[in-house]
């Protein structure tokens, strides 16, 4: 064989080889948005996989699976029917055990400030149509509440009665994870779960993601801007849904000892490793006094937090925590 054709073989050989590589590196993207969870949620991947939309569609159904064990309106869900169960003992499975055992962990750890029984509260306040209840009813609602007077192993829960639970406030975040898990293991590089604002980042190349804070006290601007990497970002905050009565705001999250909306903090942020941890965190940390907030925080590993608290001149001012 002459020279020449040797050399004509090889740079074949390369360019096959180029083309290969090409194609065996090639990525997809898909990126869609749609109305779950009582939310809009953003859903955006980038894979080998060809069948793009397919995955997806497969993704939306994972959060349509959980919402109908932890949706509170939804009268198909588990969660539904079990608050609304003739009997005071329930069978469960075992995501929604799991979701009890961390609520009740942070139940713990908060002295009762983080409570997902918080259910008989919830359902008086009326922020569509800024009504606030009367001192009657919060206070008949309160005798209802306290997760310490509910029961549950791997099987059942028991509900004593006039008692329910919303899981609102913890079951996005680990429906978010269930997502990116599924994500992972059909070979996703990079995706991202957005639910309203409660965000979980993956990518195998270590990227850097970048996040704004929204300012609670100025919808249309950033407060502060943050890079991570595979982590999970939830914010609570009093601008989502609130009314001003008599210059007093009253917005969502509750204070389940009080009756009232909690009133130290503007927003908090956590960043952690899961949305599951990351959304239930977020919440018990705006209920509790910033300090306390800061040592529930710090209690877990990984973990970093950002609370904006108000402060007398209609501002806010930020306390940080940093694992």
């Amino acid at each position: 064989m002459k020279k020449k054709e040797i050399i004509n073989i090889l740079i074949i050989l390369l360019l096959l080889a180029f083309s290969y590589y090409r194609f065996s590196n090639k990525t997809y993207s898909i990126n869609r948005i749609r109305f779950v969870m009582d939310t809009q949620v953003e859903i955006s991947i980038i894979t080998k996989n060809q069948n793009t939309n397919q995955l997806l569609e497969d993704a939306f159904s994972i959060i349509d699976f959980y919402d109908n064990i932890f949706s509170y309106y939804n009268t198909n869900s588990l969660l539904y029917n079990i608050n609304h169960s003739d009997s005071l003992k329930n069978k469960i499975n075992d995501d929604f055990y799991n979701v009890l055992v961390l609520a009740n962990d942070i139940y713990i750890k908060t002295n009762g400030l983080y409570d997902i029984s918080i259910a008989p509260l919830v359902d008086i306040w009326d922020f569509d149509n800024d009504i606030i209840p009367t001192e009657e009813k919060i206070q008949q609602a309160i005798q209802n509440i306290g997760f310490d007077k509910i029961s549950f192993d791997e099987h059942y829960i028991y509900l004593p009665e006039g008692m329910k639970i919303n899981m609102g406030s913890i079951s996005k975040g680990y429906i978010i994870d269930k997502v990116i898990d599924f994500l992972i293991d059909n070979n996703a590089k990079e995706a991202f779960v957005n639910a309203g604002g409660d965000i979980r980042f993956y990518s195998n190349n270590k990227r850097k993601w970048k996040i704004g804070i929204q300012n609670p006290r100025d919808r249309n601007n950033v407060i502060d801007t943050l890079r991570i990497d595979d982590m999970a970002v939830v914010t609570s905050g009093d601008y989502e849904r609130y009314f001003i009565n008599n210059e007093i705001r009253y917005h969502h999250i509750l204070n389940p000892k009080t009756g009232y909306p909690a009133s130290h903090t503007a927003s908090v942020t956590i960043i952690a490793p899961t949305a599951f941890l990351a959304d239930a965190l977020s919440t018990a940390a705006f209920v509790m006094q910033p300090d306390d907030a800061m040592k529930l925080i710090n209690s877990f590993p990984h973990v970093q937090g950002y609370i904006y608290i108000n402060n007398s001149t209609n501002g806010v001012s930020l306390l940080t925590v940093d694992n």
